[in-house]
């Protein structure tokens, strides 16, 4: 109640109906053995940053405003702004931008977004938060090509329609030096199970670094396909999915001092959740060659982990994370609390 007063305030007379809303997740993290360190790890690549406890600020950690209009019978605006809550960097409206459409047709959205490809992966993510089990599935989902925003973007979303929908998505170029990229997803839910698929095409897509141009490029018959499925079993669930992902390093404009390693294009993810007590426990397998660093680095993950999450009212809750890198034998840990206001 409380955020929807002061969204109130800070909008003019006359306008739509606002929300401020937000999620704080504040954790403990450590290492133990050998880990992997990558010379142009990323900030998500935060597992290879060395031994020892720090403290985390979540990337689920997030402030945005929503807001909500009737236009005609059957037909809505929204328009939404929303950024990640760190400390290391200044705010801005890093997650959301957009307004959208939304009617009996679906939904409509132009404006800074999720990649799909990337948001498909909570079907098989059996975490409720970020954390540093959770990134690898959300890194291994990307393929080394994919994005976990789209800054300009066209979103459709269609009715569910017997338990299937449909997604797709445009992105545009940032600058003359980015490329294009168009993403379908396709998804059915049903009483007890679901499954989904999806593939992401870039054309010579880019990984841009935080405060500068394009790092590497690839070329356009780069591709990432990705297929899954979940089952419900009483109040348990389990789910995987498999990868096919290739990238197109001998296309014009990609540097030929990349590395080119010999990668299997097949990747897979396999997780369960299972209610104990006043909580779940979380289990995770990760396996893909298609992973690198901003740069173009090799940055292939073996990711073993799990971990449980209990819930102290619908809003807040304690967890613990926990992972073994297999191809370094090293490993993390991740604690915290998790609250939505």
């Amino acid at each position: 109640m409380a955020c929807a007063l002061l969204a109130a305030a800070l909008l003019p007379p006359g306008a739509a109906a606002a929300n401020l809303y937000g999620l704080l997740d504040q954790g403990l993290v450590g290492g133990f053995g050998t880990r992997i360190r990558a010379a142009d790890q990323d900030i998500r690549h935060n597992w290879g940053s060395g031994n020892g406890t720090d403290m985390r600020t979540n990337y689920t950690s997030r402030l945005g405003v929503e807001a909500f209009e009737s236009l005609a019978p059957g037909l809505q605006m929204e328009a939404r702004i929303e950024g990640t809550i760190d400390p290391n960097h200044t705010f801005y409206f890093d997650r959301h931008v957009y307004v959208a459409l939304n009617g009996d047709f679906g939904s409509l959205r132009v404006g800074r977004t999720r990649d799909l490809i990337n948001g498909i992966a909570n079907r098989v993510d059996p975490f409720t938060n970020d954390g540093l089990v959770e990134d690898k599935v959300l890194i291994a989902q990307q393929a080394g090509i994919g994005l976990f925003r789209i800054p300009y973007a066209l979103t459709y979303v269609s009715p569910m329609v017997d338990g299937l929908q449909l997604s797709v998505q445009y992105g545009l170029r940032k600058s003359p030096a980015d490329s294009t990229a168009l993403k379908f997803t396709i998804t059915g839910d049903y009483a007890n199970w679901g499954w989904h698929a999806g593939i992401d095409l870039p054309s010579r897509e880019h990984i841009a670094g935080r405060a500068g141009p394009s790092v590497y490029r690839f070329g356009p018959d780069a591709r990432n396909i990705v297929a899954g499925a979940y089952r419900q079993i009483g109040p348990a669930r389990i789910a995987g999915e498999v990868l096919h992902s290739t990238r197109d390093m001998d296309g014009a404009g990609v540097d030929p001092a990349l590395p080119r390693p010999d990668t299997r294009p097949w990747a897979w993810i396999a997780s369960a959740r299972v209610p104990l007590g006043p909580g779940e426990v979380k289990f995770v397998m990760v396996s893909s060659d298609q992973v690198f660093g901003k740069t173009g680095a090799w940055q292939p993950i073996r990711e073993i982990g799990g971990g449980y999450e209990l819930f102290l009212s619908k809003n807040t809750m304690l967890y613990l994370q926990l992972g073994l890198e297999r191809k370094s034998g090293g490993g993390h840990w991740h604690s915290g609390i998790y609250t939505r206001f």
